[in-house]
């Protein structure tokens, strides 16, 4: 129709009624591609809200994660703490001097002498943290992550994850060392699935240099694995009030 009006308009050689047809013209285009784009960008919206939401439900399963990981980190290192002063005759120190400062021994409940977990397997126990991130990674992988509008938010998520990256990678070091005590007891004839009393063991750690040099090295790591998954924890919930106020 606005062809048509317009090729009148040529003939008659009315040329203001040919400039309103083109202005009509440019302007409706204009307003379709403005409405594309702000259909486009509801959908982007929509989708990122989405993304935001499946991520918050990610790390809620990863609050739960951290929660066993700290239990079981806390029972070794209460094992440890009245382990290693039996077998050294040395009380443990209460923090270390580092070249980012000090650095505090983290404080857990006493050991329980009357737990059903018996002390060889407690220090056997070790449980890393399996994160939750399919969302993260479908952002990544779909291209979504780039198109992300909240910068702030993507930042805190990106942080996040970071944090959980420095984790695991700490894990595979906390392994390592947890791998060296069983190969020393196992030397000196313990093995985790024997039941042994802590002043039976401290007896044979004090009987071992190797042995005890290894245990109070496993101390130090475990140490660090509480205060890193402690403030991994913090970093989660942290997220997840800042996701639902988004939200």
């Amino acid at each position: 129709m606005i062809k048509r009006r317009l090729g009148e308009r040529l003939k008659q050689q009315d040329w203001a009624g040919v400039a309103i047809e083109l202005v009509l013209v440019v302007v409706g285009v204009f307003l379709g591609i403005q409405v594309a784009n702000w259909n486009d960008q509801r959908r982007e919206r929509a989708l990122e809200r989405s993304y935001v939401a499946r991520i918050g439900q990610d790390v809620r399963s990863d609050v739960a994660d951290l929660d066993e990981v700290i239990r079981v980190s806390a029972l070794r290192m209460a094992l440890l703490n009245q382990l290693l002063p039996k077998a050294s005759g040395q009380p443990l120190p209460s923090g270390f001097d580092s070249a980012r400062g000090r650095v505090r021994v983290e404080l857990v409940p006493l050991y329980d002498n009357n737990s059903r977990i018996s002390p060889s397997f407690a220090l056997f126990i070790l449980t890393p943290l399996d994160d939750s991130r399919s969302a993260y990674e479908t952002m990544i992988s779909t291209g979504a992550i780039a198109d992300m509008a909240d910068v702030a938010t993507l930042r805190r998520i990106q942080d996040y994850y970071a944090a959980v990256d420095r984790e695991v990678h700490f894990e595979v070091g906390l392994e390592q060392n947890r791998d060296k005590l069983i190969d020393a007891e196992r030397k000196v004839g313990i093995s985790p699935v024997k039941a042994m009393t802590v002043d039976q063991l401290s007896i044979a750690f004090a009987t071992n240099p190797e042995l005890l040099a290894t245990a109070q090295n496993y101390w130090l790591y475990t140490n660090r694995h509480l205060k890193l998954t402690r403030e991994l924890r913090a970093r989660a919930h942290s997220l997840i009030d800042y996701l639902q106020k988004k939200n």
